[in-house]
């Protein structure tokens, strides 16, 4: 359901989408059901990585070769405590939202469904620049705290504004994504030529056509939601006193991505933390402190930039060791199961971020099937918690996994 709509169409698609979600069992259900509602161009972007996607497959394969050690004999029955902090925020678990790009376009709830479904499992969600709903519409959507990831849509002059923003706006924390200098090279998109940010003419309309034929509840909802799917936080940007257009702005960002130097004015302008996103390397995470980063997020994008690169389990050590007492670290890539979650805190992350994982739950049901992949995944954490005898997610640490033996040379 679309917040802020009673309307009866919206209130019978909630009911049905709670149905649908009560059916998710698992993340890999979630990706069945979202394939089953949304046609072949948008699965494509929600699933597609860059090149011949061996890094989107081996950010998976790196987190399954990382071994459990349960400590035996634990007998306190009492609930294992999931809650911690990051960047002084208490969180229910140590999971985050992480930002993604164009959900308006897999379900009309976009990233207000995505920052409901936050609010009512306690934890954090970071806003995507590329989102279909604003800044506003979701800062006042938001019931816990809310970052915002910036990309520098209109160049530096526009990230300034977006930064502005932001900050009025009450988001706690600014998201830097580094690592795409140019978007990178996505082949199950140029498939069909349909990469977003769609716009609704002639030519994507016949485009489109067949894969919308058959996921009518796709098309139904979103002729409700009258197409809206518009790059907004390009909405009223200026460059020199005049208004660009979202094609303008992308073309600026392109031409004047973000550089280490641009973190201090971030920093000083926002006024609270910058986290940079991206980082592979002990090297980059040294910059980035250097240049006032409060944290740092290994990320290779999902595998959706630069084919070829390490799986982010393999590389999340070694920036640990780099930065880790001097700023807090947070890891994406592959998560799809709480276990994965404590693999990555064992591995020395404060928590991990999901981007598809609840991306698939929009796909299949909107809100409920957010907060049904939310859920599934806190019970994970605390069953592998109690099965590897930790009480706390402060207790746990390198001592209960078996990294693989090349990712120490």
């Amino acid at each position: 359901m679309i917040r802020g709509d009673s309307s009866a169409y919206w209130r019978w698609r909630l009911l049905a989408e709670s149905r649908t979600g009560r059916r998710i069992w698992s993340i890999e259900r979630a990706q069945q059901l979202a394939r089953r509602r949304v046609p072949v161009p948008v699965e494509s972007y929600v699933e597609g990585g860059a090149g011949h996607e061996r890094s989107l497959s081996a950010n998976l394969a790196a987190i399954q070769a990382v071994q459990f050690l349960p400590r035996l004999g634990v007998t306190d029955s009492l609930p294992p405590d999931l809650t911690t902090t990051v960047l002084g925020t208490e969180i229910s678990m140590p999971l985050l939202l992480g930002p993604v790009g164009f959900t308006r376009m897999m379900h009309p709830a976009g990233d207000l469904a995505g920052v409901g479904a936050a609010g009512a499992a306690g934890t954090i969600f970071a806003l995507s620049s590329m989102s279909g709903h604003s800044m506003e519409e979701v800062r006042d959507a938001a019931t816990s705290a809310t970052w915002f990831q910036l990309y520098f849509l209109g160049g530096r002059e526009g990230a300034e504004q977006l930064v502005a923003r932001a900050r009025d706006g009450g988001f706690q924390a600014i998201v830097v994504t580094m690592d795409t200098q140019v978007p990178g090279d996505r082949r199950r998109e140029a498939r069909f030529d349909l990469s977003p940010p769609l716009k609704l003419n002639g030519k994507t309309i016949l485009k489109m056509l067949p894969f919308v034929a058959v996921r009518p509840w796709w098309l139904l909802d979103h002729a409700i939601d009258r197409f809206q799917l518009e790059l907004v936080q390009a909405n009223g940007l200026t460059h020199e006193g005049a208004t660009m257009t979202a094609q303008d702005a992308l073309l600026q960002w392109i031409a004047a991505p973000p550089s280490w130097e641009d973190i201090a004015w971030i920093h000083q302008q926002f006024g609270g933390p910058v986290i940079v996103k991206g980082v592979l390397t002990a090297d980059d995470a040294r910059r980035a402190i250097a240049a006032g980063a409060s944290a740092v997020i290994v990320s290779n994008h999902g595998g959706r930039q630069l084919d070829g690169v390490p799986p982010t389990f393999a590389v999340l050590a070694d920036v640990v060791r780099a930065v880790g007492e001097d700023a807090e670290i947070l890891v994406d890539g592959g998560i799809r199961s709480g276990a994965d979650v404590v693999k990555a805190v064992a591995l020395g992350a404060k928590a991990a971020m999901i981007g598809r994982a609840w991306a698939y739950g929009l796909c299949a049901a909107g809100q409920p099937g957010v907060e049904r992949v939310l859920s599934l995944l806190r019970e994970d954490i605390d069953r592998t918690m109690r099965l590897l005898g930790i009480a706390s997610v402060d207790n746990i640490d390198g001592s209960i996994v078996i990294p693989p033996s090349e990712w120490s040379n």
